[in-house]
């Protein structure tokens, strides 16, 4: 696995327009604080300086994970794995598919990694990264974002304490109880020491899509095992009007489920994007687990001007974060200011 690295920094506020970066860095070592800075070539979506100080913003976020806190020198900082978007066409297939992102320390803003990960064939639109609860691995799925893809596929990633990515298994969408269009919405729950798949679809064009769910087995040698049965249930996001109503999803220890809803009119925006929780996950059921909607749901932020395409949960809990995919802007990570409400 090939890494690469650059420091974001000098982020203007998101209403006055979205990103001034740092220049581009490559690491020569793992260490965050240990690296000589060069500017890179923007042909990979890596930023670089193009001109007079003309500095380009990361590639979009459209997944996030959370992987781990890490401590040291009494400076904390949060990483997330992150999925981008790219297609399997002849102008973005040897982009890399994943990135590790860190919280900032310092005003140089958050460290982006790109990962040049060995998968078994060319993933396509990658939107979702649903990490298994308390495992050092995450599914990564194909969106079918045409709805033709024949054999879209969910790939197994694992990770070592240096967050070394590797892809042990890859695998088709299991039968759905719909047709599989346009996913942008995946996580996994665990209940009673069962796994639970969850994905939604982004339903674009309706201000209703619909959570499912079904048992899964990801055993110890990486194979992947989807039920045949599914449950679900409704959601509709209120706003943004003519949102996506899913198009990120994260699950927290407590089975509450978080979706985000975004606006996309054009690579230009303007965007929109609001993040509820949803719905929940409790134990009972035909499937060991069943889906409650959150009647109405309840919305907890309000992200005018972004577009969130990624809810990343904190070690099962707050803080929440979104990845954004703002298109011809970038790619953005933020903590959310969020009061849970009494359930």
């Amino acid at each position: 696995m090939i890494r690469r690295r650059f420091i974001a920094h000098r982020l203007l506020p998101a209403v006055a327009g979205l990103s001034l970066l740092a220049p581009a860095a490559s690491a020569s070592a793992h260490g965050q604080h240990e690296q000589d800075y060069r500017p890179v070539d923007s042909r990979y979506g890596v930023p670089s300086l193009t001109g007079e100080g003309e500095i380009r913003a990361p590639r979009e976020f459209s997944g996030i994970a959370w992987l781990a806190t890490e401590e040291s020198e009494d400076v904390s900082q949060e990483v997330f794995l992150v999925c981008h978007d790219t297609r399997d066409n002849d102008e973005e297939r040897d982009l890399p598919r994943l990135s590790i992102v860190r919280t900032p320390v310092d005003p140089n803003g958050i460290i982006v990694e790109e990962l040049f990960v060995d998968f078994p064939d060319v993933p396509n639109d990658l939107e979702s990264i649903a990490r298994l609860p308390g495992r050092n691995e995450a599914l990564l799925a194909e969106s079918n974002a045409d709805g033709d893809d024949p054999d879209p596929t969910i790939y197994l990633a694992r990770w070592d304490d240096d967050f070394d990515v590797e892809i042990v298994n890859a695998v088709p969408w299991p039968e759905t109880p719909e047709p599989l269009v346009n996913v942008e919405a995946t996580a996994v729950a665990t209940i009673r020491g069962r796994d639970y798949f969850l994905y939604a679809e982004r339903a674009e064009g309706s201000d209703t899509t619909t959570i499912n769910m079904t048992r899964l087995l990801v055993t110890e040698d990486g194979e992947i095992r989807f039920g045949q049965r599914w449950t679900s249930v409704p959601f509709t996001a209120p706003v943004p009007p003519g949102a996506r109503p899913a198009s990120g999803m994260d699950i927290d220890a407590r089975g509450n489920i978080y979706v985000s809803s975004a606006y996309d009119p054009g690579d230009l925006g303007p965007f929109d994007s609001a993040v509820y929780r949803a719905a929940q996950v409790r134990a009972g059921g035909p499937l060991g687990a069943r889906l409650l909607p959150v009647e109405p749901p309840q919305q907890l932020a309000r992200s005018s001007g972004l577009k969130v395409e990624g809810v990343g949960l904190v070690a099962g809990s707050l803080p929440i974060f979104i990845g954004d995919d703002d298109e011809d802007y970038g790619g953005l990570l933020r903590q959310l200011r969020v009061t849970m409400p009494a359930e």
